[in-house]
């Protein structure tokens, strides 16, 4: 578990890491370009990775990198979605997403991060996060350094 204190917001202990899938890691059902290396970085530094989709594109499991530590969760709704967050410790969770179907998990993470790319974002999803950023490698960038979260978040 890493405990990043931000001055002014208060700590977070991130342990999990749970992604939508569609329009976060993916566009158009494929894997967006160094996603896959920014997956492995993560998991050497500890996060327990979990991929939620409702899968729209029918391709959740097939399009997951093969790793036994990545685990592929299908979510039909948002309070699937939710309930999964808080099911594995919300408070100890790191959330990102693009969409409507990801505002509830984002009310009880720990941290929220909206991504927007190609996909797009809604507004609901944007204004629930904790963060926003333009494209996923940029929360994984956050993530890796932790110095680039507290400046983005301290107050």
């Amino acid at each position: 578990m890493k405990t990043i204190a931000v001055p002014g917001w208060g700590s977070v202990e991130l342990e999990n890491l749970v992604l939508d899938l569609n329009g976060t890691l993916t566009e158009s059902g494929d894997f967006i370009p160094g996603v896959v290396d920014y997956l492995e970085k993560l998991k050497a530094r500890g996060f327990k990775i979990y991929v939620l989709s409702g899968d729209t594109r029918g391709t959740l499991k097939r399009t997951l990198p093969g790793s036994s530590e990545i685990d592929p969760v299908v979510t039909r709704t948002a309070h699937e979605k939710r309930a999964f967050v808080e099911s594995i410790g919300a408070e100890r969770t790191v959330c990102v997403g693009n969409g409507n179907i990801d505002v509830e998990m984002f009310k009880v993470a720990g941290l929220s991060i909206c991504t927007i790319q190609a996909e797009g974002a809604t507004t609901k999803a944007m204004l629930e996060a904790d963060i926003v950023v333009a494209h996923i490698k940029h929360a994984f960038e956050i993530l890796l350094d932790p110095k680039k979260l507290i400046a983005t978040l301290r107050c």
